[in-house]
């Protein structure tokens, strides 16, 4: 199933969304390599429409396109990481056990 929002994990129910904030962190941090590299292929797709965007427009034009990709990069880019986080999300809150 596909996870929107850290609170949808049941793992990390019991936590803050700040702590789940940081267990996803240290998640993100303990994935392969390969993974990672796949992580941020698949945030540049999603931005490339952005920079193709401005590529096309020119001027105060932009700013509208630049404000609706800021608000939602994070929309965006936000579900696949803690999907790509799941696989490593025992291990990460154990972590953050031993170190909190």
């Amino acid at each position: 199933m596909f996870t929107f929002f850290s609170s949808q994990i049941i793992e990390l129910k019991h936590l803050k969304v700040r702590e789940r904030q940081a267990v996803i962190a240290l998640s993100l941090g303990l994935i392969s390599p390969t993974e990672r590299v796949l992580l941020r292929i698949i945030k540049l797709i999603l931005l490339s429409p952005l920079f193709l965007i401005f590529t096309l427009f020119e001027g105060w034009v932009v700013i509208p396109f630049l404000m609706l990709g800021v608000l939602c990069y994070p929309l965006l880019t936000t579900p696949i990481e803690i999907n790509f986080a799941k696989k490593n999300l025992s291990k990460a809150l154990k972590e953050y056990d031993q170190g909190a």
